[in-house]
């Protein structure tokens, strides 16, 4: 553990949760971005776009919102107990009701006060070509945009219509400069296309000044040496920005470029050393460091030492409180692998519950016995699976999207299928991203329903208004 606290305050990524790094993060009391005397040098730089990275990992965005909890309760992935009133009218949609929409608020207003903190960052850059060397200054303000552009994308997901229904209906506003003033409502339309405006400058920026093109994600920390470059899957990166362009051009529907953007990935030569399928042995062989996140396909992740805290309290039937508890319905998980029980998804992941009967729960979230080891402390947030599903998905030729899908069902001990591509797509979506926060987004994409309920185990019809949240009351109000 010593040894990756220390690399990871020489990284511009260090204390992700780590209490020793909060002096190395400290810039200016008021707030983290305090332009005066921050942007004259590399290392200021550095210490602002960390305090980015550090934003995603709070309650209100990755660490808990947007990740295991509140989306994924919206999913109807949990069954939820009568006692947990707060969770009751989140899976009920009750957007206008206290909690949901206090919850709501708050996802709102971290997201855009993390993407103010990337505009500072990316304005900042503009004027310091004589201060910082360009290359490190190209990869600022490249995962700055990358940045940027996914808060964005979320919010557009979260907030925005069903884009296959309505892209011209407004949705979210694009916050690309520093302003006082409230910035005018896009169309969902156009708000996509802002974003990839965005990733494709990001893309041109990382292109020629990511360490990971040459170098590799370089998850292992080098004795006596500057580890400032390595760990790049912490960081928004050149294959990440690919990825997330693959994810929104699926979004809007334009196939053929997001299987383009799949396949650069998928076919890239250095794919197998970089971002290699995990090993079964790392999966059913290790049983005290079980990889249950499938480290080495993470493309873009964030670092928490907390990681097992979620588990103990949230999933963890031992020590869970009754209402805090997130288990599926009972026998959901059964279904979902009925008949390839052996996918490397099911077990070790997924744990037979002493104290209820028929139920299940998750151990994704629970570290190994050693600590300091990578995989044991990261949150994934983009990752290779994904893309496998996307291209099959966008692939105009049935028999190609095929290979697609059993390239990654091989990946996890399964046959080949080669029928029902939809139900086999939302089927994967399902076991591959539980407690990743993107199964809603699956679902309103495609406009699913119904869905099952977590509270009744009844049939919930879907509708756009229970798809769509309004905006909170605080970005109306600037509209007053």
């Amino acid at each position: 553990m010593k040894k990756l606290k220390r690399a990871l305050l020489i990284l511009p990524l260090a204390a992700l949760s780590l209490s020793s790094c909060d002096k190395w993060l400290a810039i200016k009391p008021a707030d983290r971005i305090v332009e005066e005397n921050v942007f004259n040098s590399e290392a200021g730089f550095l210490s602002a776009l960390n305090g980015v990275y550090t934003d995603l990992t709070k309650s209100d965005l990755y660490g808990s919102a947007l990740s295991y909890e509140f989306i994924e309760i919206l999913a109807q992935q949990y069954s939820i107990r009568a006692a947990n009133t707060d969770y009751t009218e989140t899976a009920n949609y009750s957007y206008t009701s206290k909690y949901t929409k206090e919850r709501l608020e708050k996802i709102w207003d971290a997201s855009f006060k993390t993407i103010l903190n990337c505009n500072k960052i990316i304005e900042n850059g503009k004027d310091k070509e004589s201060l910082i060397p360009s290359k490190s200054l190209a990869l600022f303000i490249g995962e700055s945009l990358a940045l940027r552009s996914f808060l964005h994308f979320d919010m557009l997901r979260l907030f925005g219509p069903i884009y296959k229904n309505n892209s011209g209906q407004k949705s979210i506003p694009y916050i690309n400069h520093i302003s006082v003033s409230a910035s005018p409502l896009l169309t969902a339309e156009e708000a996509a296309h802002q974003i990839l405006a965005d990733l494709d400058r990001s893309e041109s920026l990382l292109k020629s000044s990511d360490p990971i093109i040459a170098g590799g994600p370089q998850t292992d920390i080098i004795e006596d040496a500057d580890n400032t470059e390595r760990f790049r899957t912490l960081r928004f990166n050149y294959y990440a920005v690919l990825a997330l362009k693959a994810r929104v051009y699926l979004y809007i529907g334009d196939k053929p470029n997001a299987l383009k953007y799949a396949k650069m990935i998928i076919n890239d030569p250095n794919r197998e050393t970089y971002f290699p399928f995990v090993k079964h042995t790392e999966i059913l062989g290790n049983s005290t460091n079980t990889d249950r996140v499938f480290s080495t396909e993470v493309l873009f992740a964030f670092y928490t030492n907390g990681r097992n805290d979620i588990f103990q309290r949230y999933f963890n039937p031992e020590s869970a409180t009754a209402s805090s508890l997130l288990i599926p319905r009972s026998g959901n998980i059964a279904t979902l692998f009925a008949g390839e029980e052996n996918d490397y998804r099911n077990y070790p992941i997924w744990k037979n519950s002493s104290l209820e009967a028929n139920a299940v729960y998750s151990s994704k979230h629970k570290k190994g016995e050693t600590v300091a080891l990578y995989r044991n402390n990261i949150m994934p947030l983009l990752r290779l699976s994904e893309l496998y599903l996307i291209a099959a998905e966008a692939e105009s030729s049935e028999q190609q999207a095929y290979v697609y899908l059993n390239k990654l069902r091989n990946q996890r001990g399964l046959g080949e299928v080669s029928n029902n591509l939809t139900a086999r797509l939302r089927s994967e979506y399902t076991k591959e991203f539980f407690g990743e926060g993107q199964l809603f987004f699956y679902y309103k994409r495609n406009n699913i329903t119904p869905l099952r309920s977590g509270i009744s185990n009844n049939n919930i019809t879907m509708t756009p208004a229970r798809y769509t949240p309004l905006l909170p009351d605080s970005e109306n109000r600037y509209r007053d």
